[in-house]
């Protein structure tokens, strides 16, 4: 069975680690969804996104760890930006100008850059998909997610894909 589902315990190692600020049954509850999609065969990453991003059994708005923005619109960043900043713990608004109509891939990049004066970074995860999907994380945890997240069979870093 381990054959079948090489990176089960390191999926779930990866998970529990980024979901770590969640309460504990919070936490363990979207564990046990993103091990059940690995389990049904999908890969790590899509596991980890169909587990945690689901509208109705995924994570809630106010404890929102992982989010996907769209690559060709503003409106789910305009949306799920503030949410994310608030259950990360900052208190301060984030404020970006549409003036040039940058790329939303900018937009992360200065949103990242944004997040080290709270010692925090925005780490991208790579689902193969038409989206951008990322979290933020401590910033003394950056290599360590990044290690555990290879190791799950992950793609992820701080720039965008």
């Amino acid at each position: 069975m381990r054959e079948l589902y090489p990176f089960g315990a390191q999926l779930k190692t990866f998970t529990q680690a980024l979901l770590a600020r969640l309460p504990e049954k919070e936490r363990a509850r979207l564990v046990r969804r993103v091990s059940r999609y690995y389990n049904l065969g999908e890969d790590p990453a899509t596991a980890l996104v169909s587990g945690l991003l689901d509208a109705e059994k995924g994570q809630l708005l106010n404890n929102l760890v992982l989010m996907a923005v769209d690559v060709h619109s503003f409106d789910d960043f305009k949306y799920l930006v503030p949410k994310l900043i608030e259950a990360s713990g900052i208190e301060q608004v984030y404020a970006y100008k549409l003036e040039e109509t940058p790329s939303l891939m900018q937009v992360l990049i200065d949103f990242d850059h944004w997040l080290t004066g709270f010692g925090k970074r925005f780490l991208h995860v790579d689902t193969g998909g038409a989206d951008y999907v990322g979290c933020i994380i401590e910033q003394d945890c950056v290599e360590n997610l990044i290690a555990l997240a290879r190791q799950a069979g992950i793609d992820a870093r701080l720039d965008p894909f």
